[in-house]
């Protein structure tokens, strides 16, 4: 099953048990995708880069799940109609890894090809000139 990981900032202004009730309700969301959550990382009340909706401040919460392809559509609905999420931000991991991996073959074999330049033109300025 692929790895996700979900970035909640939540309205600073709810209350504890509404906000653990809405995180228990999007817990109980992942579980019925049969999703199963491998880490959680809880931020707490942080102060916004910048303000958005005119709040200053938020919740933030991090999560990685495994589950299959069908568990992020119906937990990103519940979040967009959410009007406790300020932002969220969804990545499939298993996705950015390969485009990662993909990446770094091609940073090498730019360097590869670069480093191949300089010794080509550093052969060409050693070897002597004939004169005809």
């Amino acid at each position: 099953m692929p790895l996700y990981e979900v970035g909640i900032i939540l309205q600073s202004s709810l209350e504890e048990p509404e906000r653990e009730a809405f995180i228990a309700e999007l817990r109980q969301l992942l579980a019925a995708q049969h999703a199963t959550i491998v880490n959680e990382d809880v931020w707490g009340k942080r102060t916004l880069a910048y303000e958005i909706d005119h709040q200053r401040e938020g919740y933030y919460l991090f999560w990685r799940y495994e589950g299959p392809g069908t568990a992020p559509a119906p937990f990103e609905t519940k979040l967009r109609l959410s009007d406790q999420v300020i932002r969220f931000l969804h990545l499939n991991l298993d996705r950015e890894t390969k485009r990662a991996r993909k990446m770094e073959k091609v940073r090498a074999a730019e360097k590869i090809a670069k480093q191949q330049a300089r010794e080509r033109k550093a052969l060409a300025a050693a070897a002597p000139v004939e004169e005809a």
